[in-house]
């Protein structure tokens, strides 16, 4: 058991006392190390530090990017940009450049199903991860379904805020299925509760003349689109479906 005087403590257990593991694991094989090289202890203590910051920062990430909830994790290197038809590859650029959620704009993917809406959404988000910010990834029929029921058991109000509080919310398939009015009416309110106060980045399949299919209410439909695409950028994808009925898009 370990002493709880510290000290008594061998140096390697209190830095695992103060949180410094990674670096604790490798005192050892570092030390012998720098004794090999005739290194002196601030070249021992600089490596062990760094080694520790990088082992952390890698951990925020893996958590971050497991909060969010990305599915599947991608990235814009992995995207094929001779495939379609049409896309503008500045704008996707300027998109993962992050700029748009400093910001505090939107970024709307419109374009058929297979394209690879989801697939640039989605490396933008883990791009997002990586910069630390709070990314949650959804479905908008989840993102509807998760409101319905927090209103039915009273605690709308929760759940809007924390939809609500994210750095970049991340709304896959919107168009896909129709909302009722109530549905429609929930959306429209995380829509507004993150108006110029946190980024959100939208695929869809249809354009917007057509969203008042979605939301059985064409002025619902056109406030939301109006404040999705204020000061933010809109990326339309043209061509065919590329995915076999294995591949996500």
């Amino acid at each position: 058991m370990t002493s709880s005087d510290p000290n008594l403590l061998s140096l390697a257990d209190a830095m695992r006392a103060v949180g410094l593991d990674h670096a604790a694991s490798l005192l050892d094989s570092a030390s012998q190390k720098a004794i090999s090289r005739n290194e002196g202890p601030s070249a021992l203590l600089d490596y062990l530090v760094r080694e520790e910051l990088r082992s952390q920062s890698e951990r925020r990430v893996r958590a971050s990017l497991k909060r969010a909830a990305i599915f599947p994790l991608t990235s814009i290197d992995t995207y094929d940009f001779d495939y379609p038809k049409q896309i503008d590859r500045t704008l996707v650029h300027k998109a993962a450049s992050l700029e748009f959620v400093a910001d505090k704009s939107n970024v709307v993917f419109i374009g058929p199903s297979g394209v690879g809406k989801t697939h640039l959404a989605n490396a933008i988000g883990q791009l997002a991860c990586l910069r630390g910010l709070r990314v949650k990834f959804t479905l908008a029929a989840d993102l509807v379904n998760d409101l319905v029921a927090a209103q039915t058991r009273n605690t709308l109000h929760r759940r809007l805020h924390s939809w609500a509080s994210v750095d970049l919310l991340l709304i896959d398939e919107l168009g896909y299925l129709a909302f009722d009015a109530r549905g429609a009416d929930l959306l429209y309110q995380v829509i507004v509760k993150r108006y110029q106060r946190a980024s959100t980045v939208i695929t869809t399949n249809l354009p917007f003349k057509d969203w008042g299919k979605i939301f059985q209410n064409s002025a619902a439909a056109s406030a939301i689109a109006d404040r999705l695409v204020h000061r933010g950028l809109l990326i339309r994808i043209a061509g065919k479906s590329r995915r076999s009925d294995q591949d996500v898009e």
